[in-house]
């Protein structure tokens, strides 16, 4: 495989970084048009419209770029993807936040922000976030006035601090949970980066798609609450390469008490933990990862274990009955239309037969650093993505940039790449800071 994709990139015509940046931005500007000709959902709608423009400049721009000698290129690529995150993310969630603010209703934002800002006030007033429980077909607990599978929680109770700013009256429409969740995953994705040491023209790219390419802004415009939980998982990866056990067990154990989408990244993570000597030492960071997830989620738990059973792992799975329309026409849902009780045959096989060929081949291959984490579990995520019943479009995210992180974090093995690098006016040293083009 190593052999057939060198010949590929010898064969492939080269492209600078500024084109290959044209080309997205064009592509981008192409899927924000149509998306927002297309899409039934609001918030996608409303941000197509306004990205579709601020892509078509930015693609002129980068390409004008391509005559830029290379000293100067980097500094002129990071510049327009700052302005580029602020005309294709920032703008429109601003927008989308006020028009939300002006039509005091649920327009204009994902459904999931809603949802976790209903949870935000029930946990301010002292009431249980986890109400909807399902008796047969009948969905217990149901908020009135939204649909029946907007009434779950589907996600671990520390996701409830998101909705906490929306219970502060004199916040306004800055207490709106997607800010928070688009404060939170930049953050924690730059503080990732910095942490990396990735040389500068992967790191530009890695930050493209997480924050500029439609695969990042159109969720942190819309309130995607996998970025956040995604940024942190990435920091953990990031503090267990540089042997910061501890401190990466609090990243993940946050990560884990928000969603379970966090869990395998984490759980992977714990093979390529090191003591100062080189010798596996994942006990600690297991230990702090298992704290926080207890002191989190058990009085939750036992709260109402059954509703909560039905929120955190019924509903995501599509086992608790009840349609939602998150679940994207990927083989394993679209097997479920054709045989409506293909539900469970499907999970356990996926538990059955996934995991023993995952624990086989962590066993005999186990992944040595933080980017054979990242590729691996980008591979866990497309499997479990086409094969679970009931799975998100928007979940692409994982394996995206898990797949982007591998990269980042592998080091150049040939010389051409290590020339192209440097060319582009990276500063680390050859064993650490140079990479190949993307």
């Amino acid at each position: 495989m190593t052999a057939i994709l060198a010949t590929m990139r010898r064969r492939l015509p080269r492209c600078s970084p500024a084109a290959l940046d044209a080309w997205l931005y064009a592509g981008s500007a192409v899927f924000a048009a149509v998306l927002w000709a297309t899409s039934d959902l609001s918030p996608h709608r409303d941000w197509g419209r306004d990205a579709a423009l601020g892509y078509a400049c930015c693609a002129v721009v980068a390409a004008a770029l391509v005559v830029v000698g290379p000293a100067r290129a980097l500094i002129a690529r990071t510049v327009l993807t700052a302005i580029c995150f602020v005309l294709v993310a920032l703008v429109p969630m601003a927008l989308m936040v006020h028009d939300r603010s002006v039509a005091h209703r649920e327009v204009h934002v994902l459904p999931e922000v809603a949802v976790i800002e209903r949870a935000g006030h029930r946990l301010v007033a002292g009431q249980d976030p986890y109400v909807a429980d399902v008796v047969g077909s009948t969905v217990i607990g149901q908020v009135a006035g939204v649909p029946k599978y907007e009434a779950f929680f589907p996600y671990f109770p520390l996701m409830t601090a998101f909705g906490l700013p929306a219970t502060v009256p004199w916040l306004g429409a800055l207490g709106d949970g997607r800010l928070w969740m688009a404060l939170v995953a930049t953050v924690a994705f730059l503080w990732a980066l910095a942490l990396s040491r990735a040389p500068p023209t992967r790191a530009l790219r890695a930050a493209q798609v997480f924050l500029v390419l439609p695969t990042g802004a159109l969720f942190l415009a819309g309130g995607g609450d996998d970025l956040p939980v995604l940024a942190i998982s990435l920091l953990g990866v990031v503090l267990v390469e540089r042997r910061r056990d501890a401190a990466a067990g609090v990243a993940f154990g946050v990560a884990m008490a928000m969603k379970l989408t966090a869990w395998p990244l984490a759980a992977l993570s714990c093979l390529i933990v090191r003591d100062r000597s080189g010798r596996r030492a994942p006990g600690q960071m297991i230990a702090i990862m298992a704290a926080i997830v207890a002191v989190v989620v058990v009085p939750f738990a036992v709260w109402d274990p059954h509703t909560f059973v039905e929120n955190v792992l019924a509903f995501p799975l599509g086992l608790a009955g009840i349609d939602s329309p998150a679940a994207s026409p990927l083989p394993g849902h679209l097997v479920t239309m054709v045989v409506p009780g293909a539900h469970r045959v499907l999970l356990v096989g996926l538990v059955l037969v996934g995991g023993p060929l995952l624990a086989w081949w962590s066993w005999r291959r186990p992944p040595t650093d933080a980017a054979g984490v990242c590729r691996l579990t980008a591979v866990v995520a497309i499997v479990v993505m086409c094969v679970a019943p009931a799975t998100r479009v928007g979940y692409v995210v994982y394996p995206v940039n898990l797949l982007v992180w591998s990269w980042l974090l592998t080091p150049a093995r040939h010389p051409e790449e290590a020339a192209a690098t440097v060319g582009e006016g990276a500063a680390l040293p050859p064993a650490e800071g140079l990479a190949p083009q993307l």
